[in-house]
């Protein structure tokens, strides 16, 4: 008897340390913002990674690549593996990082570099992983692993190391050392940056040398209201860092070269009192991915906003017909067009300095310039309804503005007297149509019974033929492809479809090249490419501010990691225009 007990004590004690010893060895979530700089411009951070990966691969532009591919990895496994491998950390380290890693990104600084005559925005990121492993295990690893990501980035990188603050710092630089990747490791703790400065900030950060993001009360509150725990990621802009990226992002949008001082500054000063913070979340949606954003609005300025966008409610039988190679449409619907344009300069003008005013109200008015419209405000008093936007090419050299004609003799006085068109035909049988052209035929003006259209003149040509061939059964696929994220039917008040080619093309290139695929296509890709939804965007306004919502193949995975992961070696895939 006394031997069965001493048996029965030793199997109690066993199961006691064995239960002991899995709870001491299972991994603490820690929260990867306090690996953060207090003054990151940008931040996004995962706390499932394998969420993440499983996601992509279940996408259908993962789908896309050759099963046989080395970057076909399908994500599938055993999942009791997979937590017991997490909880023990037993198993092949790269399994054991996988399986328990948290990851978080940081863009700590927007850095400019002079390439010949253009200044070229050289932002400084970093890519911070808690690997939750011994820094023993993971070291030798890691430098492989980077090691060839370098060698497969950068034709013959050079390796340097050197000690900083008693921390080894591995560095392989391209030829001409215009790029690098940047490694330390600390503890389980993994950096990854493109500059030395980026890894030093986010050491400095988790050493508490510095302040860390961690203390920032309004992350730590959007991060619950967007259950940025339980989605594939949460991201996050300090309010403080909003207006900032808006100042260095309007010249780019406006085509002028970034480093100019004085309006940079204009912009941000104006902008830090309109926007809050910006956040945003990401979950999978219909084999594809949800991007949501919420661009927090200072509150005088949201409650002078709210009453001038009273949204119309569309349906699928209002849809206009749009060319076979439409790369963007936007769907503009509000119950009074010229008061939503009025409301938004007044609430805008009213909460800036006079200065910022002048600078809003040109830039206001350069949104519609591009179509031909120099007095946005004639033209939306003779308007009605939803009003359409269209970029026939992804470089926007071609766009069509398209909308209902509320008012026709002053739409009609409008185009000949102040835009100085004149008319070049007036077919008899096609509702009323006349075209006009301005004196040099390079922009054009289609005018019926019910819509203008407006654009280049061979654009608004092309597009009048259609409308007047009224095929309805044409276009139909296109438009099931762009609406298959998102309804035409939905309640936003902004809805954007946008062709999402190309950012799915670099995502492709930037996987092949990281594993070291042959630079070629998989099979009858551009064929499958082109089967893809459109990304689709609807925005509204919500009680923080602005809320978008995207939905798209691949989400914002598909333009981080380009940037993350640079090549000038990737596989090159071209598409059926540039042949």
């Amino acid at each position: 008897m006394n031997r069965l007990r001493r048996i029965l004590l030793c199997v109690v004690l066993a199961l006691l340390l064995a239960v002991a010893w899995f709870l001491w060895s299972r991994p603490k979530r820690v929260d990867m913002a306090a690996y953060a700089p207090a003054n990151t411009l940008l931040y996004l951070e995962t706390n499932e990674p394998l969420a993440v990966v499983q996601a992509i691969v279940e996408t259908d532009a993962w789908k896309l690549m050759d099963k046989n591919s080395e970057a076909g990895w399908t994500g599938q496994g055993n999942r009791w593996l997979r937590r017991f491998i997490e909880t023990t950390g037993i198993g092949p380290v790269h399994t054991v990082v996988l399986s328990r890693a948290q990851i978080a990104i940081v863009v700590t600084d927007l850095g400019t570099i002079e390439e010949g005559d253009t200044l070229t925005i050289k932002p400084e990121i970093a890519l911070i992983i808690e690997t939750h492993t011994s820094e023993s295990r993971i070291r030798s690893p890691a430098e492989q692993a980077l090691k060839k990501l370098a060698e497969s980035t950068y034709d013959n990188p050079t390796l340097r190391r050197t000690l900083i603050n008693g921390v080894e710092f591995v560095e392989w630089r391209s030829q001409g050392g215009s790029r690098q990747i940047v490694a330390a490791i600390v503890g389980s703790l993994l950096v990854v940056g493109n500059s030395e400065t980026a890894v030093q900030r986010c050491l400095d950060s988790a050493a508490r040398r510095s302040p860390s993001l961690k203390d920032d009360a309004n992350l730590q509150r959007l991060r619950r209201e967007l259950a940025g725990n339980r989605n594939l990621t949460f991201g996050y802009v300090p309010q403080e860092k909003s207006a900032h990226l808006l100042s260095v992002a309007v010249p780019l949008i406006l085509g002028r070269a970034p480093g100019d001082a004085g309006f940079q500054k204009i912009v941000s000063t104006g902008a830090s009192k309109l926007l809050g913070s910006i956040s945003w979340s990401s979950q999978p949606f219909k084999n594809g991915i949800e991007d949501r954003y919420l661009i927090s609005l200072q509150p005088s300025f949201l409650r002078q906003l709210r009453p001038a966008l009273s949204p119309i409610r569309s349906s699928d039988g209002d849809r206009r017909i749009l060319p076979e190679d439409t790369y963007s449409a936007s769907y503009y619907r509000f119950q009074d067009p010229v008061g939503a344009w009025e409301g938004l300069r007044t609430a805008v003008s009213s909460n800036i300095d006079a200065l910022s005013a002048v600078v809003f109200s040109s830039l206001l008015k350069s949104a519609l310039r591009s179509y031909g419209i120099n007095e946005p405000d004639a033209f939306l008093r003779a308007v009605k309804g939803e009003i359409l936007t269209l970029r026939v090419d992804q470089n926007g050299e071609h766009t069509l503005v398209i909308g209902g004609v509320k008012d026709r003799p002053a739409m009609r006085g409008l185009i000949t007297k102040s835009m100085k068109f004149e008319l070049e035909s007036k077919p008899a049988d096609h509702d009323g149509e006349e075209l006009f052209a301005d004196a040099q035929g390079e922009m054009g003006v289609s005018l019926r019974n019910d819509i203008i259209i407006m654009g280049t003149l061979s654009d608004v040509r092309r597009y009048s033929e259609k409308v007047n061939k009224n095929d309805a059964t044409e276009g139909e696929e296109q438009f099931r492809r762009m609406t298959f994220f998102a309804p035409l039917s939905d309640s936003s008040p902004i809805v954007t479809y946008t062709a999402d080619s190309d950012r799915v093309r670099n995502f492709i290139s930037v996987i092949m090249a990281a594993g070291g695929s042959p630079p070629k296509e998989p099979a009858n890709f551009e064929q499958r490419l082109t089967q893809l939804p459109y990304a689709a965007t609807e925005t509204k306004l919500v009680d923080q501010g602005f809320q978008r919502t995207t939905r798209s193949p691949l989400g914002h995975f598909s333009t981080l990691l380009p940037l993350l992961m640079p090549s000038d070696r990737r596989p090159t895939a071209t598409s059926p225009t540039s042949r």
